[in-house]
């Protein structure tokens, strides 16, 4: 039998999987058996799990739990309640997280909170007023979990220094999502608690590499990428992992500067999918030059062209290859005919290397700067 700490580990590789930026976040949060609560809680510092509690769940529920307490942290329930009474407060943020956990069709134990009218995509102070103004009326208590919710889910707000350095994690995490397509409302919600961050586009590069490809992927290890940013990505690691195809808009008259640098990021997405081979295609009007790179190879950028704009002959070349390709990143100003290219199968990043904002027809667009 699995022992309450190996169970406790098993649901939190899960959320690296189905919740990949919410798990980022966690990585930072220390976890615990405390016998002295009765379910589970977390006051933003660490989460406590009652192990006769956990017995009771099985690993479906458990999965819902640990992602339950997750979202108190990312969502910064401890320090938004300011004066609000507790009791009422903690309902309303159960009522909140419970409508995403369920509309994302996870379980959760038995006596969570449940409210009619909350949606994932309100916020919490809304609810509570709400709520609170139910139980004026009624000139008594109405909102009691009577089960897990609510039983030390929130402590007392920890520190503003904990705050402080908490709070660019989860800002720059929900925003990799957001960029991802993850979430929906809930994220809505955690950039709205904490702000936008400025995330580099280096780190957000390999969030949306990682993300596209973790449908393929078992959980490993944590990823020793985002230490800038204090995010520890769960790594992610398939034996039947293809290629990564690398486009290069060779019109743009890139420098060796800028080529090493596309290079460095290029090397260390290799290193964080582990795809079987990396191909380099160089285009102006046409493909001009393309390099290929095994697993363990280092890779160094040597550009060729100096032409018009296509983006087409990559999508034609991708389309062409017998090999699997798990994902397209390609280096561009933008500045060029995008409605001629047919969406391939693999997910696509337009890595926009141009000083203007620009949409495209599929795929995600992120700015860099290089």
């Amino acid at each position: 039998m699995e022992t309450t700490e190996k169970r406790i580990e098993t649901a939190y590789s899960k959320l690296g999987l189905k919740e990949p930026f919410i798990a980022a976040v966690m990585t930072r949060i220390p976890r615990k058996i405390d016998e002295t609560i009765p379910t589970a809680g977390t006051d933003g510092t660490v989460v406590l799990f009652n192990p006769d509690f956990v017995a009771k769940c099985d690993n479906a529920e458990l999965f819902g739990l640990v992602l339950h307490e997750a979202l108190h942290v990312v969502l910064m329930h401890m320090w938004r309640r300011g004066d609000r009474e507790m009791r009422l407060w903690n309902y309303a943020n159960d009522a909140i997280i419970n409508a995403y956990i369920r509309s994302r069709g996870y379980s959760l134990p038995e006596g969570g909170v449940h409210v009619r009218w909350v949606t994932e995509d309100m916020d919490s102070e809304t609810v509570y007023k709400r709520l609170k103004k139910d139980e004026e009326e009624a000139g008594e208590p109405q909102y009691d979990s009577g089960g897990f919710d609510g039983e030390g889910d929130i402590s007392d707000a920890p520190t503003e220094a904990t705050k402080s350095d908490l709070e660019a994690t989860i800002a720059a995490a929900a925003q990799m999502a957001k960029d991802c397509g993850h979430g929906s409302g809930i994220i809505d919600n955690i950039l709205k608690s904490v702000g936008k961050p400025s995330v580099d586009w280096r780190d957000e590069l390999r969030a949306l590499m990682t993300s596209a490809a973790a449908s393929d992927y078992t959980y490993r290890r944590p990823s020793r990428r985002f230490i800038g940013q204090g995010l520890y990505l769960p790594s992610l690691h398939s034996e039947a992992l293809g290629g990564i195809l690398v486009g290069i808009d060779s019109s743009a008259s890139m420098s060796q500067k800028e080529l090493s640098q596309i290079a460095t990021e290029v090397q260390q997405i290799s290193e964080d999918l582990n795809p079987e081979f990396v191909e380099v295609v160089y285009c102006d009007t046409k493909i001009m030059h393309t390099q290929r790179f095994e697993q363990g190879d280092d890779i160094e950028l040597r550009c060729k062209g100096g032409g018009g704009t296509r983006f087409k002959p990559v999508f034609e070349h991708l389309a062409d290859t017998d090999a699997h390709i798990q994902g397209l990143i390609y280096f561009t100003d933008m500045e060029g005919d995008m409605s001629e290219c047919d969406e391939p199968p693999c997910p696509v990043i337009w890595a926009n290397t141009g000083a203007r904002e620009y949409t495209a027809p599929f795929g995600v667009v992120t700015n860099v700067q290089i």
